[in-house]
């Protein structure tokens, strides 16, 4: 199996962690692209743009509304991204979406071309993946390309 394109899906859990490890090894050793995508979810728990305003804070004349989601969604992918070219992988290319986990994660490997999936098996989730099943299950069934899944 040739690897030519290495897609990782982070959430920036302790799993998402360890199979950015082994896709970073995996891309070094086949002089493959590593592709890092971060989906952005909804989760009830997000403060939605504008809410910490609503909630009383003040806001100066001016001064932008944050989507303080997609700024968490930044950072998680930014920490990934830092950590591959720690490893010695100075050429990764960050995809940042939107929408449900599986579905985002299989489309952007269909668009990168991807040869091999490397994921976590366990993320951060919410209470809809406890309830629907995992994001790495669903990858795994719906991918037309190779996946490996890290615990």
């Amino acid at each position: 199996m040739d690897i030519d394109v290495i897609l990782h899906p982070t959430d920036g859990s302790r799993d998402a962690g360890k199979a950015l490890d082994l896709a970073c090894d995996l891309a070094r050793s086949h002089g493959a692209k590593l592709v890092i995508v971060h989906v952005q979810g909804h989760h009830e728990w997000d403060v939605p743009p504008g809410g910490a305003r609503r909630a009383g804070a003040r806001r100066q004349a001016g001064e932008p509304e944050v989507d303080l989601q997609r700024l968490r969604a930044q950072a998680v992918l930014d920490v990934a991204i830092a950590e591959a070219h720690g490893r010695g992988l100075p050429d990764v290319e960050p995809i940042l979406v939107e929408g449900d986990a599986a579905g985002a994660i299989v489309e952007a490997a269909k668009a990168v071309e991807a040869n091999l999936i490397v994921l976590g098996s366990r993320g951060l989730g919410d209470l809809q993946s406890l309830l629907l099943g995992s994001v790495s299950h669903k990858v795994m069934q719906r991918s037309s390309c190779s996946c490996l899944v890290v615990r």
